[in-house]
């Protein structure tokens, strides 16, 4: 079995930048990709993204398997991070700042137990 880390809370980033080169994206079976440069598009040409119908939209083949997908985001990501792009990939999990706080609820002051009745000696 092989594993591969995407989620990108566990790599380094260095210096933050307010959107990376390329956010990639699971969701509903597909997986997507915009760059924000041109050498970032080529990259993602590459790697087998093709143009997804907008500018710096790009896409992986429909119908390709889960192996073949997730071979194609690494060999991406990689090739990404090798040439000192920034790369986000997005794996379609809530991470616990996508889930609203429950709301809040009316303190209701506990009413005090009540004492049971002392018990009566019998004769």
């Amino acid at each position: 079995m092989n594993l591969v880390d995407l989620a990108w809370t566990t790599h380094h980033h260095g210096p933050q930048r307010a959107e990376p080169d390329v956010s990639i994206r699971f969701a509903d079976g597909t997986v997507t990709a915009t760059a924000a440069t041109e050498q970032a598009a080529r990259v993602l040409a590459q790697g087998g993204f093709t143009s997804a119908g907008s500018e710096a939209q790009y896409a992986l083949r429909p119908g390709q398997g889960e192996d073949d997908a997730l071979g194609a985001v690494v060999r991406a990501e990689s090739h990404l991070f090798a040439s000192g792009m920034s790369v986000r990939v997005d794996l379609g999990i809530a991470t616990l700042r996508d889930i609203p706080p429950a709301p809040s609820h009316a303190q209701v002051a506990a009413a005090k137990p009540s004492t049971p009745p002392a018990k009566r000696r019998s004769r």
